[in-house]
């Protein structure tokens, strides 16, 4: 893999269901080729009954951070890892009754990268499968899809759109991925927003991989629609959280982001973009 990206997506030890050491993760993505690394920790409020709870605290998770990078001679202070930048994300969770808590947040920390996800839906996290129950694979992308392209508005001071397919992981359907052809309108007003305010659609690479007997795909008709649409740049993410899956499937993402006709990756730095060409 040629140097220069970016894993923008990635779970440290702060996320409750990751335990990924800091300095490793560095030394990992290093290895790999990677110009950097972003830490977007879980942050999940009000979880349904019976779901963990998926925050972390952030002043202790920045600190920490910031203690890593001294540590490292990282972000350009000439330690061996050259001009390797590490960097301070979040992944939020959108909810409608979440979005006080949120704009908190936001307000009083100050991070690098803020990735919105859809995790918890209708009062359901996808992962333990009751949400698909009452509906065929149809309403229940559908629903997912629109009810995504709802929040980004209600709550757009987000940087990248995290795993817009993420809902494919779990079901028991056969059906396992979201084609273009399929839910045509709802993606072409996602992808819209996504074009007119400046914001970055991401390739999560943890989607591409078996699920309960199934392999979900990337539909690169969604690409190349993003690209017609004006989109020149994509974020790469592999969703890590242990170092094996630092980096996972680059090489495809570029060669699959080239072939839609895309030109760049983009990673962010306090909240400005920065581009990869590919």
């Amino acid at each position: 893999m040629k140097g220069g990206l970016f894993d923008n997506h990635s779970h440290s030890y702060f996320s409750a269901d990751s335990r990924m050491d800091i300095v490793d993760a560095v030394k990992t993505a290093y290895e790999r080729g990677l110009s950097g690394l972003c830490l977007t920790d879980h942050l999940d409020f009000d979880p349904p009954a019976g779901v963990a709870d998926f925050t972390f605290d952030v002043p202790s998770q920045q600190t920490a951070i910031d203690e890593d990078v001294e540590f490292l001679g990282l972000n350009g202070r000439g330690g061996k890892y050259g001009d390797f930048q590490l960097l301070k994300g979040v992944e939020i969770g959108l909810q409608d009754k979440s979005m006080p808590t949120i704009r908190r947040i936001l307000a009083d920390n100050r991070f690098d990268c803020v990735i919105a996800s859809l995790h918890l839906i209708d009062g359901h996290d996808p992962y333990f499968g009751d949400y698909y129950k009452p509906y065929d694979w149809r309403y229940a992308y559908g629903h997912y899809l629109e009810e995504f392209d709802r929040l980004i508005r209600v709550m757009p001071d987000f940087d990248i759109l995290g795993h817009y397919d993420y809902i494919v992981r779990y079901p028991d359907y056969k059906e396992v991925t979201i084609y273009y052809s399929d839910f045509a309108d709802v993606l072409d007003s996602i992808l819209t927003f996504l074009v007119q305010n400046g914001k970055t659609l991401e390739i999560n690479t943890k989607t591409y991989q078996l699920y309960r007997g199934r392999h979900p795909e990337l539909d690169i008709n969604i690409l190349k629609r993003f690209r017609e649409l004006g989109g020149e740049a994509v974020s790469f993410g592999s969703d890590a959280h242990d170092i094996t899956r630092i980096a996972d499937r680059f090489d495809w993402c570029r060669q699959t982001a080239l072939a839609a006709g895309l030109r760049y990756e983009v990673y962010y730095k306090d909240r400005r973009p920065g581009f990869v060409a590919l």
